[in-house]
C-alpha cells in the first residue's frame, strides 16, 4: 500500500461515486455526493449485510450498497473510505485500493483524435470542458429527432418509437459500432433492449411480432446519428474498411502471372488431348495411361491435390498487415476453413484440414481490420502508458480503457495518460498506415468491375436508326491471356461476396436495354468526318465523349450502309452492262439480223464503242475485262468517299469501384435517350491504390492534456 494523501482522499471519494453510477456528474459533484452520503457509507462499512436483510426479517433494510453499480467494488471503496477517515491522520492512512480511471468510449476517443474531429472529441471528453460528456445521451438526442422528423411525416416505426427511446437503448450499439459491428448484428442488440421496456404494469410495451422491423429502423438511425456527430471518425473508419477491402481480394503480380500461365497451359494441354482421342477414336484406337500422360502430365499422381491447390489460384490470398506505434507488426489470420471428406464404414465426416492452405475470407478480413486497427491504438496506448507508470514508479495494471493505481498516484497516472495519448496521436497515423500499405502491396493487383459503353447501328427496312440489341463480347477479339485474367478477375470478386449492384448486379454481361429509334434521338444523329474529328478525352468530358462514340459509331454505320448500296450498284450496273453487250455481239454474229423488236439496245457508252469498232468479237473479252477494272476502281474509291476506319482508341472504360457517380450519370443519360450506346459489363485486374485519406478536422490534439475527463 501506499500513504493515501490528500489529494488520493479526493481521487477515492470520486473513485467511490463512479461506482455508484455518478461519473456523468463533475468531480465537485461527484464529491457532494459522497459527503452527503457519508453516514450510509460508513454504515455499509460497519455492517454490509444486517443480520434483519439476512434473514429476511420483516421491515427489514436493503444495504445502501447492494444499489451500486458495481456492488462488491463499491463495498471495498466505503470499507476503504471509512477506514482513512476514522485513522489519526488521514492522508496518512495506508491505502491499498486501486482507484480506477476510464476512458469515455476509448474506440471513438481515437478515431476522434485519428480525424481531429472537433465535435467529436468532444462528445468524448478529449477537450476541455466543465462536466463530462455523455456520447450515448448525445446519440440519443439525434436519434430522437430523426424519429421525431419520421413520426411527423407518418412512418410507422417512428410513431411507435417515439417519446419511448433511452439510453440503454442505444448505448450497446454505439459502443460497439468502432468495433465493427453491422447492421444486423445492431438489430439484434436493440431487439434485446426493446424486449426490456415494459409499463408500469410490467406488460412489453413493443409487440414481439415487431420487433425486428423497429429494431432495423432505429440501428439505421442509430448509424446515421453517428456518422452526424462523428463526421471525421467515421470517414476513418470507412477509408480503413475499403483497403482492407482492396486488400483481401489482391494477389501480387508473379502470382497473377503464373496463374494466368498455368490456366494457358492446361488449356493447351487438355486440346491436345481432345485432338489426340478424336484422331484414336477415329481409328478405331484408344489411348493408353503414358500417352494421356504424355499430353496431359497434371494428371499424374498428386493430379487431386494439385488439383486442390490450382482452385486455390481463383482466391484471394493475401491477409491484411499493418504496423502499430509500437513498432509491432500485427496480421488478420482470418481465412476459411479447408475441409475434406473422410470416408468410414459407418458414414462419411468432414475434418479441417490443416495441411492445405486456405483462401482469405475477405468479408471478415474488410469488417475486423477497423476495430482490430483501433484495438492495436487502444493496446499501444496502454503500453506506453505502462511503460512510464513504471518509469514513475507507479504500480499500474490495466483491463481495456480503464487503468489502475493507487490513489495517491492518480494524478500522476492521468498526466502521464494524457501525454501519452497525444504523443502517440501526434505522429501521422493515417498516414504512416497509407505508406506502409503502398509499401507493403506495391506489386499487388486487384480485380475491378468495369463497364464498357458500347455502340453499334443498323437501320429499319424504312431507313430509321434502330440499335443493336445483340450482346457484345470482346471474348472472339482478345487473346487468351486477356481472357483468362478477366475470368480470373471475376472469380476473385466473386470469392470476396462482393455485391456489384450499380446497375442490377447481375453476374453476367449486362446491356441497358433502351429505345435507340427514338425519333429525336434518330434526329440528332449526324455524320462526322472521321479523317479529322478531335477526341474528347472520357475523364474530362464524359458526356461529350459518349457522345462522340455514338457520332463515330452512327457515321461508321451509315457510310458502311453507303459503301455497301453503292457497291452493290456498281456491281449491277457492270453485270448489266456485261450481260447486254454479251446478247448484242451474240446477235450480231448471226448472220440474219434481227428484227428491230428482238434486237438489243445498248446503253450509250456500248453503242458509241461498238460504233467505233472499239467492241468487235475479237475484242470483246478485252472490253469485258477493262468494265472490271473500272468497276474495280470505283469500288476501292468508296473507302474514300466513305471512309469507316478509325484507327484511334475510342475505348470509354469506368471503374464500378472508383467512377460510380460518372457511371450512375451515364446510365440516366442512357435511359433518357439522350446516348445510343449502352453499357456492358467486364472484369480486370488492375494496380493497387488507396484512396486519398479523409481530411481532417480543426481539432487541436493538445486539448487533451488540459482535459479533465479524457480518463476520469
Amino acid at each position: 500500500g501506499r500513504p493515501l494523501t490528500e489529494r488520493g482522499m479526493h481521487w477515492l471519494k470520486i473513485h467511490l461515486a463512479n461506482l455508484f453510477g455518478k461519473d456523468k456528474m463533475s468531480h465537485d459533484e461527484r464529491i457532494a455526493f459522497v459527503e452527503e452520503n457519508k453516514a450510509k457509507i460508513m454504515a455499509a462499512a460497519d455492517d454490509p449485510i444486517p443480520a434483519a436483510f439476512l434473514n429476511d426479517e420483516p421491515g427489514a433494510v436493503r444495504p445502501w450498497w447492494l444499489d451500486a453499480d458495481s456492488p462488491w467494488q463499491a463495498l471495498a471503496a466505503c470499507i476503504e473510505y471509512t477506514d482513512a477517515v476514522r485513522s489519526p491522520d488521514p492522508a496518512a492512512y495506508i491505502s491499498h485500493l486501486h482507484i480506477h480511471q476510464d476512458g469515455t468510449c476509448n474506440g471513438l476517443q481515437h478515431y476522434a483524435a485519428m480525424g481531429r474531429d472537433s465535435k467529436g472529441a468532444h462528445e468524448v471528453n478529449l477537450a476541455t470542458s466543465d462536466r463530462p460528456q455523455d456520447v450515448y445521451s448525445g446519440i440519443l438526442r439525434v436519434a430522437e429527432r430523426y424519429v421525431n422528423e419520421d413520426a411527423e411525416l407518418g412512418v410507422e416505426e417512428a410513431l411507435q418509437l417515439k417519446n419511448r427511446l433511452t439510453r440503454k437503448i442505444v448505448k450497446q450499439t454505439v459502443m460497439t459500432n468502432v468495433y465493427g459491428v453491422t447492421l444486423m448484428g445492431a438489430k439484434e442488440q436493440i431487439i434485446a433492449r426493446l424486449r426490456e421496456v415494459k409499463d408500469e404494469n410490467g406488460a412489453h410495451v413493443f409487440d414481439i411480432m415487431n420487433l425486428s422491423k423497429l429494431a432495423l429502423y432505429l440501428a439505421k438511425k442509430i448509424f446515421a446519428s453517428l456518422g452526424e456527430m462523428f463526421t471525421q471518425a467515421q470517414e476513418t473508419q470507412n477509408w480503413l474498411n475499403e483497403s482492407a477491402r482492396r486488400i483481401s481480394s489482391s494477389m501480387t503480380r508473379a502470382a497473377l502471372a503464373d496463374t494466368i500461365k498455368m490456366a494457358a497451359d492446361a488449356r493447351k494441354s487438355s486440346a491436345r488431348l481432345r485432338t489426340a482421342v478424336k484422331q484414336a477414336k477415329a481409328a478405331g484406337e484408344t489411348l493408353d495411361c503414358d500417352e494421356v500422360l504424355e499430353l496431359w502430365p497434371d494428371l499424374g499422381p498428386g493430379a487431386m491435390r494439385r488439383k486442390r491447390l490450382d482452385t486455390l489460384a481463383d482466391k484471394p490470398m493475401t491477409p491484411v498487415a499493418w504496423t502499430t506505434p509500437l513498432g509491432m507488426t500485427v496480421l488478420q489470420p482470418y481465412r476459411k476453413m479447408v475441409t475434406r471428406r473422410v470416408a468410414t464404414n459407418l458414414q462419411n465426416i468432414n475434418v479441417h484440414d490443416v495441411n492445405m492452405p486456405a483462401q482469405i475470407n475477405s468479408q471478415k478480413q474488410k469488417t475486423a481490420f477497423p476495430p482490430n486497427f483501433v484495438h492495436s491504438l487502444d493496446a499501444s496506448h496502454m503500453v506506453l502508458s505502462a511503460i512510464e507508470c513504471k518509469v514513475a514508479g507507479l504500480v499500474f495494471a490495466s483491463v481495456h480503457d480503464s487503468y489502475w493505481t493507487h490513489a495517491c498516484d492518480v494524478d500522476k497516472m492521468n498526466s502521464i495518460l494524457r501525454e501519452q495519448f497525444v504523443k502517440m496521436h501526434k505522429q501521422p497515423i493515417m498516414a504512416n498506415v497509407k505508406a506502409e500499405f503502398e509499401q507493403r502491396y506495391s506489386d499487388h493487383m486487384v480485380p475491378i468491375v468495369v463497364w464498357d459503353y458500347v455502340n453499334s447501328f443498323s437501320f429499319e427496312k424504312n431507313g430509321e436508326l434502330k440499335g443493336s440489341q445483340k450482346r457484345l463480347s470482346k471474348s472472339g477479339h482478345e487473346k487468351q491471356a486477356e481472357q483468362i485474367e478477366a475470368d480470373l478477375a471475376r472469380k476473385h470478386i466473386e470469392s470476396c461476396d462482393e455485391t456489384e449492384g450499380v446497375l442490377g448486379g447481375t453476374d453476367d454481361l449486362v446491356q441497358m436495354q433502351i429505345e435507340v429509334n427514338d425519333q429525336k434521338l434518330a434526329e440528332s444523329m449526324e455524320v462526322v468526318d472521321l479523317t479529322s474529328i478531335e477526341l474528347i478525352d472520357p475523364a474530362q468530358d464524359l458526356f461529350g465523349a459518349a457522345r462522340q462514340a455514338d457520332l463515330i459509331a452512327y457515321t461508321q454505320s451509315v457510310n458502311g450502309n453507303r459503301i455497301k448500296d453503292e457497291r452493290r450498284a456498281l456491281m449491277k450496273t457492270y453485270r448489266e452492262r456485261v450481260s447486254q453487250l454479251r446478247k448484242y455481239m451474240t446477235q450480231m454474229a448471226k448472220k440474219t439480223a434481227p428484227s428491230e423488236e428482238d434486237k438489243i439496245k445498248l446503253c450509250d457508252a456500248e453503242q458509241a464503242a461498238v460504233d467505233s469498232k472499239q467492241v468487235t468479237q475479237g475484242t470483246l473479252v478485252k472490253y469485258i475485262e477493262n468494265l472490271k477494272a473500272e468497276r474495280d476502281t470505283l469500288i476501292d474509291g468508296l473507302d474514300a468517299k466513305y471512309p469507316v476506319k478509325f484507327d484511334r482508341s475510342l475505348a470509354i472504360s469506368i471503374s464500378q469501384r472508383d467512377d460510380k457517380e460518372q457511371l450512375e450519370q451515364l446510365e440516366t443519360l442512357i435511359k433518357q435517350g439522350k446516348l445510343a450506346g449502352r453499357l456492358v459489363k467486364g472484369h480486370k485486374f488492375t494496380e493497387l491504390t488507396f484512396d486519398d485519406l479523409p481530411a481532417q478536422g480543426d481539432f487541436d490534439i493538445n486539448q487533451v492534456l488540459r482535459s479533465p475527463y479524457f480518463f476520469s
